[in-house]
């Protein structure tokens, strides 16, 4: 051998203590992961006890008169500053990707911590045992599979979830590094002993033996698991992603249990977890009967599907559903064309607000989603809105199953206590932003301090939201029923980029006839009125389409062949200007926050710096976009920035 260790003869006694060493280190690894999860909570011990110390009131101190201590006093402010500008900087760091789909720094520092330490407790009293090494990479790695498996469990009743306070969606990134930790240590495992083989001349006998061929099994599983399980493969094909991931949790518990004895203790702790996850599910899920599913009236590819709650949710739905969260919906098995398509379960949006909002039959207990068809789950409805007749009054329904509700937003810090509010959404996204926006309304919170960006590739693609953004019509009884100068909602904090705008930047005659492309797109989107009457049209007609002018003055069509009329929600053509929305929106110039303290009044990451929340819903690349921008005014400590970015992973 070349390093350390070598194939050592041990008598009885000295295998004895190995294997005493081994079930010892197994278990000091699983139990060691107490300690960070404990560790979580300190900072909210440290701020328990710091608000039940007692605090002087109000005029029962002076300021100290003395110069000096003046002085020391205000050092010890701007030093105070410095240390939050500092931590806020390097918490923003940590939250930033180390690249496209290998996770954030903090989780990546957090599990290459983890694996040092796997790895010292791996080495610890082995001496030169090179046998000794090798099962101890394997004991390790199996110790690791109960915690991996509680990082599945969805339930906000979940230990993980009690303890560190964080939702499955933010939990799920921890659950990936444990998995590939895991796959480190049983691939060392496996190479280290086919290396012993080969050494040994035994090879060929002992590929012949069972728990020789149950552990070849158990790490090529691993090895398929870990490969489908990259990001890459997952954004091309969920569904094999998933069925593949499903399989191989289950199946390779009774692998690694047949495979040796010494890890049934973890297996079996495995197999309860498992359990445990599948009772949830089943428990969580409900069955709707009667759920409505149609397309959205100007959209080529959307799909709205409202789902009336069953007694069972609709008695606790305002303490359980919260703006931004989602919903986990399937397809019962008499509407499959296969069995195995029963394992699709895809995440919606909830994109109203549950209780608030009243449906078509004027039910308040419903909640609406908003889906874009492309395949899997999101075609089968859009065949199932097509196949099944219906009409406006009475559109098609289906039977569904609903799991949830899921999301971090019960987990979001009190946007109440934020001086600004920026909410960004990309396409359907803003199924959680616009809730979100309307909650914030609703609880008073100053409208002159949230902003509301929503880039839609068309402008049809809003229309579910125009019931959302328009206030209700005023009553019979109402003095404003008959009266024209009603008071007007107020949209100047809500920008809508429609990306294909470039084609609706004017109304005139002839302006399409250089790109019969853009005619054809704006004809399919009703934008235009009919070709023998496009000389005549007149916008001042009483049927014309509706014009909307923007803040910089241009007109832009609204869609004129709907039921029902759109907002007066300015229209900006093209993609947002992140740089310019942000530095905008936080009154930034070239130097510091111009505003300093908001009307939140919080505590910035430096004296009179202002607190901002940015919220951001779409394309990975477009939210990546949005914090490079954000980012510059972190780290140049003008605003102490919260950020959130809903991603949708496995």
């Amino acid at each position: 051998m070349s390093f350390h260790y070598s194939f050592v003869s041990l008598n009885e006694a000295q295998l004895q203590r190995r294997r005493h060493l081994l079930d010892t280190y197994g278990q000091i690894a699983q139990l060691s992961a107490l300690v960070p999860l404990l560790a979580w909570h300190l900072p909210l011990l440290v701020q328990f006890f710091k608000s039940g110390l007692p605090s002087p009131k109000s005029g029962q101190t002076k300021a100290h008169a003395s110069p000096v201590v003046g002085r020391f006093a205000n050092h010890a402010v701007k030093t105070n500053g410095r240390r939050i500008t500092r931590w806020a900087r390097f918490n923003w760091f940590l939250d930033g990707e180390v690249a496209q789909g290998w996770g954030t720094w903090r989780v990546v520092s957090i599990a290459a911590l983890w694996a040092t330490w796997l790895f010292v407790l791996s080495i610890r009293d082995t001496g030169d045992d090179y046998l000794h090494l090798t099962k101890r990479f394997g004991i390790i790695g199996a110790s690791q599979l109960p915690l991996h498996y509680l990082f599945a469990v969805k339930s906000s009743w979940s230990p993980i979830s009690l303890l560190t306070r964080l939702s499955h969606e933010e939990l799920n990134p921890y659950h990936r590094a444990l998995g590939q930790i895991v796959l480190l240590f049983f691939s060392l495992h496996a190479s280290f002993y086919l290396n012993f083989f080969v050494q040994k001349y035994l090879l060929l006998n002992r590929i012949q033996d069972r728990d020789v061929i149950l552990g070849l099994l158990a790490i090529a599983s691993f090895l398929v698991l870990g490969t489908t399980a990259l990001a890459r493969v997952r954004r091309k094909n969920y569904f094999l992603f998933f069925v593949i991931h499903v399989a191989i949790s289950l199946s390779i518990l009774p692998i690694l249990y047949f495979h040796v004895s010494h890890l049934r203790a973890y297996i079996l702790e495995s197999a309860f977890v498992y359990l445990v996850l599948i009772l949830q599910r089943n428990y969580s899920q409900t069955a709707i009967p009667n759920a409505t599913i149609s397309h959205v009236q100007g959209s080529t590819n959307l799909i709205s599907i409202t789902i009336p709650l069953p007694p069972s949710l609709s008695k606790k739905s305002k303490q359980t559903f919260h703006p931004g969260q989602h919903i986990y919906l399937s397809l019962p098995t008499a509407t499959l064309t296969a069995p195995h398509e029963k394992l699709r379960l895809n995440p919606f949006t909830i994109a109203n607000l549950p209780h608030k909002d009243s449906d078509s039959n004027h039910n308040n207990n419903s909640i609406q989603l908003i889906i874009r068809s492309l395949s899997g789950t999101t075609s089968l409805l859009s065949s199932i809105a097509l196949s099944k007749k219906g009409s406006p009054q009475t559109p098609p329904t289906a039977p569904l199953l609903i799991e949830g509700p899921y999301g971090s937003s019960p987990h979001f810090p009190s946007l109440h206590s934020f001086d600004k509010i920026l909410l960004v959404a990309g396409g359907v996204g803003a199924t959680f932003t616009l809730p979100i926006y309307r909650s914030l309304l609703a609880q008073n919170f100053p409208q002159q301090n949230i902003r509301f960006v929503w880039s839609a590739r068309r402008f049809g693609d809003t229309q579910w939201s125009w019931r959302y953004l328009r206030p209700p019509s005023p009553p019979r009884s109402s003095p404003y029923s008959n009266n024209l100068n009603h008071p007007t909602p107020d949209y100047s904090n809500i920008k809508l980029h429609i990306t294909t705008a470039r084609i609706l930047k004017d109304h005139l005659p002839g302006f399409f006839d250089e790109d019969p492309e853009a005619r054809e797109e704006a004809e399919k989107m009703g934008l235009l009125p009919p070709p023998s009457e496009e000389d005549h049209y007149d916008p001042t007609a009483p049927d014309a389409p509706d014009v909307i002018i923007g803040a910089d003055g241009s007109k832009t069509l609204t869609l004129p062949r709907t039921d029902t009329k759109p907002p007066a929600v300015p229209l900006v053509p093209g993609r947002p200007d992140f740089a310019e929305v942000v530095r905008e929106f936080l009154d930034v110039g070239d130097g510091p926050v111009a505003a300093g303290m908001g009307m939140g009044g919080g505590v910035g990451v430096g004296a009179g710096a202002m607190k901002a929340a940015v919220l951001v819903c779409g394309p990975a690349g477009m939210a990546a976009e949005l914090r490079q921008v954000v980012g510059k005014y972190v780290r140049s400590g003008e605003v102490d920035v919260w950020w959130h970015s809903e991603q949708f992973g496995w």
